[in-house]
């Protein structure tokens, strides 16, 4: 009648979905409360953390290119 939530796997807990045959298929390995389908975007719960490494990165740069181009001019 309804499929088993959070089984416990040997990774961890595994979610299943009712497909269009009323048969349980697993839920992407990365959803963690659930989920409507096979897909990734289909997960329940919270939104997936975006990276923020990028920004940071690219900010770190920039203060280390300026740095380094005062210091160029003040020699």
């Amino acid at each position: 009648e309804r499929c088993p939530d959070g089984v416990l796997g040997e990774r961890g807990p595994i979610y299943k979905f009712p497909d269009g045959s009323r048969e349980c298929r697993p839920c992407h390995e990365n959803c963690t409360r659930g989920c409507l389908g096979p897909l990734l975007r289909d997960c329940l719960g919270d939104a997936l953390p975006v990276s923020r490494k990028t920004p940071t990165l690219i900010a770190v740069m920039v203060v280390g290119g300026l740095f380094l181009s005062c210091s160029i001019v003040l020699l």
